[in-house]
């Protein structure tokens, strides 16, 4: 892979939104007419920072590329990202805009989500014409074509795909244009289901490999799978056992793990164990990628396993990894 001129690991290109988050509401859900009281909520950066702040924390050079507005909300924000070691030079400012927000709801194993945007004011980073300069590229996919990130690919960097609900119901690949320019997708079981008109998620994984080199398919509490068309490799790697808390971000966390995985160079196994790994640790505390691990933390963990948890040996690698200076 070319690296020269990658300023750098990994570039995260996407929808900013601000996130309150609340836990510890009844596993039954919210009745109408009803107060609900339930411990402190988390106000974080959620939606693209997610993948922003987690590839940060592993020690990855990370850069942010989204549209905030002037406001309190997204002002603070970039200050906040910027503390976590992420260049948000690439990031618009709107003036008079408000900075999307979303409301998240966990309970019963799940989340409920509201989000309020207002229309978008004008100039958008996502139709930009020039691509981050950056090894790996986490791209939040849209129903229209983004010019920077078929540039992006051709300059030599590895495009990771991702996307949310699709609120249309049409679950059509098509409507991903910039799909095909893609290294990697990596859609969760219920939207890889959707999208492949599938029930089976192994067929699953099969259709998406007709669209990118890299098929992958988060199974939340299941862990993962995934599958290289280049190498034939095919793996799923199954949750690491913990309390589920937060799901918030997960799929954006997810995306970092690979994303390290890709600039070390790694074999399909070791970058989805390690995804499934850093997604993992992260949905035991509420916060989303404000909760995720750094390498240090990760150290930490296996460390603390018993000695005969076969996870020790499957994650003998955190030790190889440098804790200081470039992944590569």
């Amino acid at each position: 892979m070319a690296t020269v001129g990658h300023r750098h690991d990994v570039a995260c290109h996407g929808l900013y939104f601000n996130d309150m988050i609340f836990s510890g509401l009844p596993d039954d859900g919210l009745s109408l007419g009803c107060e609900h009281r339930t411990a402190a909520y988390l106000s974080v950066p959620g939606g693209i920072a997610n993948a922003s702040i987690a590839s940060a924390r592993l020690g990855l050079r990370t850069a942010m590329v989204s549209d905030v507005g002037d406001d309190v909300v997204g002002q603070g924000s970039l200050v906040r990202l910027r503390q976590e070691g992420i260049d948000t030079d690439g990031c618009l400012v709107h003036e008079g805009w408000q900075t999307p927000l979303t409301v998240i709801l966990n309970y019963h194993g799940d989340r409920t989500m509201v989000t309020a945007e207002t229309p978008h004011p004008g100039r958008c980073v996502l139709r930009q014409q020039t691509p981050p300069a950056a090894r790996v590229v986490i791209a939040h996919l849209q129903p229209f074509t983004m010019p920077w990130l078929m540039a992006a690919g051709a300059s030599g960097g590895l495009v990771i795909g991702s996307v949310g609900w699709d609120e249309s119901g049409r679950w059509d690949l098509d409507r991903l244009p910039d799909l095909r320019h893609c290294h990697a997708f990596t859609p969760n079981l219920t939207e890889a289901l959707h999208y492949t008109r599938s029930d089976d998620p192994e067929r699953a994984l099969d259709a998406l490999l007709d669209h990118v080199p890299l098929a992958v398919i988060t199974l939340g509490g299941d862990g993962a799978m995934a599958a290289d068309r280049r190498t034939g490799e095919r793996v799923r790697v199954p949750a690491i056992p913990g309390r589920f808390v937060d799901a918030s971000g997960a799929g954006d966390v997810f995306g970092a793990g690979l994303a390290a995985g890709l600039v070390a160079g790694w074999t399909l196994e070791r970058k989805i164990r390690f995804a499934v790994l850093v997604s993992g640790l992260t949905v035991q505390r509420p916060g989303s990628a404000t909760t995720s691990p750094t390498l240090g933390e990760l150290r930490i963990w296996h460390d603390q396993l018993n000695r005969d948890d076969p996870l020790v040996e499957q994650y003998d690698f955190l030790s190889e990894i440098s804790t200081h200076g470039a992944w590569s």
